[in-house]
């Protein structure tokens, strides 16, 4: 138990502590009081395969059956982490069966880490078979059973948000011989009456994992090198046992095609096949028509590693698949500002446990708006019955609005000039030369909501360039950059033509007097520029395509 202690708080820790640092939520959850009417024990029980997966089961006080809510933790972290605990107790007083426990390869669970990949949906499917056969590890639990498996739901954010879409889609005995190792078999569950959860809650999750990291080709190097580090710390093990560790001591646990990809996007500038071959498998776009479980998606506006987009996306998926599917937005996640507060991780703990107790307890859908989110400028919440970048009612604001001349060059410059994602106002260090801003004057009231879509008329100077594009809300007391937000464009060739692009999704209210500013850059410090372009020539005459059309809510 000593050694166990002793990995964890010396390794996975460090992981969350890099994480924390690039200004991740970590929240604490406080201990458990005195009184709290659930037991927790720790557990380790073999997967499908022999590999030690470790845990603790809540297990409510009151008489059972109970159902049961399966949950893990980010990446590089365990099933210790404050987020795990803070949830364990949201539900297990509530009288559910917690199971929470460290993903292949991170904590004190055994394996490599394979990035949510075949094996890690495996042992969710494994420990939910255990927990419907009633015991865990030599734990007995009492839960409700159902024709497939246990009554459950998954919850959980980041890394455990992806395990959750990555099970939902082993929701048919033909997707379990694709999507499952040969090796792996259950003996309550068997597909035929499609995923074995009732309900999940992914939060903080990915659509696709190649656009999480290299979004149109342009590789997030921040974001890309962090995750490769706090991923490799919380995989490491000890070897030599006798409780000193030291460097000569650690292994890696993490799958190659991680830090493969990481060093080949490296040298080249972007993934090469087999990497975003990887990532795609491992992402719930290569499977959105399996995904058939009723599913609360929560994201957030400022998340700059799985952008809004990418929740917005997976709810459309799951929704045109005719179950229920809804979405919450708030102001937190992956992101270098300030991230959410215990109030703010409270109401969306209530609405998972809500979103869960409809399917799991009355059989029946939520009942909750479509979409819910929050409202920065008022620090206040708003509903409304969809999201979609083709809204009805739209704002289009033309370039040859904001420019009297007809072109524009912006340079790529040695050393990023530009590095806006990283703090919420304006960084854009050489105005009129690595960057161009287009100033709108806001002559009517409208709250932007949704994925604007970005025509941008460009003509490289050289090959290959990457442009990143903002927009600033700017007042009479200064200026933001709306959620940190870049969006990368990415032009390949060298010959000039108009680049279509879904922006990154945004809310904000504008006011009569304010000012819109759209930002073109040809660096920013949290991707790659180009290598192989002096940079490019924007056109924004009367003729040209140069526009931004912002989708508007209605009144």
């Amino acid at each position: 138990m000593t050694q166990n202690l002793t990995r964890r708080r010396a390794l996975s820790r460090l992981a969350a502590m890099g994480l924390m640092a690039a200004g991740v939520s970590v929240t604490d959850a406080g201990t458990v009081a005195a009184d709290a009417s659930y037991t927790r024990t720790d557990f380790t029980t073999a997967s499908w395969d022999g590999t030690d997966l470790v845990g603790s089961l809540y297990v409510p006080d009151s008489e059972g059956p109970h159902p049961v809510v399966l949950g893990t933790h980010g990446w590089g972290g365990d099933h210790g982490s404050p987020a795990v605990a803070r949830r364990a107790d949201v539900f297990a007083e509530n009288d559910y069966v917690f199971c929470a426990y460290d993903s292949r390869g991170f904590g004190e669970s055994g394996g490599e880490v394979g990035v949510d990949g075949p094996n890690e949906v495996a042992d969710a499917l494994t420990l939910l078979d255990q927990l419907a056969q009633g015991e865990v590890g030599g734990v007995s639990v009492d839960v409700e059973r159902s024709t497939n498996g246990p009554v459950c739901a998954m919850d959980g954010l980041s890394y455990a948000g992806g395990i959750q879409l990555n099970t939902m889609a082993v929701s048919t005995p033909d997707a379990a011989d694709a999507l499952l190792p040969d090796s792996a078999t259950f003996d309550t569950i068997d597909f035929t009456d499609g995923s074995p959860l009732d309900a999940a809650v992914p939060r903080w999750a990915w659509h696709d994992l190649r656009f999480s990291l290299a979004p149109r080709g342009v590789v997030k190097v921040g974001w890309d090198s962090l995750l490769l580090a706090t991923g490799i710390a919380g995989a490491r093990g000890l070897t030599s046992g006798d409780g000193k560790p030291s460097i000569y001591d650690l292994e890696y646990g993490v799958t190659e095609e991680v830090p493969d990809a990481f060093v080949t996007s490296t040298a080249q500038n972007e993934f090469d096949s087999e990497s975003a071959a990887f990532y795609a498998s491992r992402s719930p776009v290569s499977k959105t028509a399996l995904l058939e479980t009723p599913t609360l998606l929560i994201s957030s506006w400022t998340d700059t590693l799985f952008i809004t987009n990418e929740a917005i996306w997976n709810y459309h998926a799951i929704r045109d698949n005719g179950v229920e599917s809804k979405l919450v937005l708030f102001r937190g996640g992956h992101t270098f500002e300030e991230t959410a507060d215990s109030e703010m991780n409270a109401r969306l703990d209530s609405r998972a446990l809500e979103f869960i107790d409809s399917h799991l307890r009355r059989d029946e859908e939520s009942g909750f708006p479509q979409v819910e989110y929050y409202e920065t400028q008022r620090d206040t919440w708003s509903t409304t019955n969809d999201i979609d970048p083709r809204n009805t009612k739209e704002w289009t604001v033309t370039f040859s609005d904001a420019k009297l001349d007809d072109e524009t060059v912006v340079y790529n410059s040695i050393a990023p000039s530009s590095s806006s994602q990283l703090t919420s106002e304006e960084e854009d260090l050489l105005d009129g030369v690595t960057a161009v801003h287009f100033d709108y004057l806001v002559t009517e009231a409208r709250e932007l909501l949704g994925a604007p879509s970005l025509e941008l008329d460009l003509e490289p100077l050289g090959t290959d360039p990457r442009l990143f594009v903002k927009v600033y809300h700017r007042t009479a007391d200064g200026e933001t950059l709306v959620h940190d937000q870049v969006t990368p464009v990415h032009q390949t060739g060298d010959e000039r033509r108009t680049v279509e692009v879904e922006m990154t999704a945004l809310q904000r209210r504008l006011a009569v007097g304010d000012t819109l500013r759209v930002t073109v850059a040809a660096t920013d410090a949290g991707f790659y520029s180009s290598r192989t372009a002096a940079g490019a020539r924007i056109y924004h005459g009367s003729d040209d395509d140069s526009r931004v059309t912002f989708p508007v809510q209605p009144s």
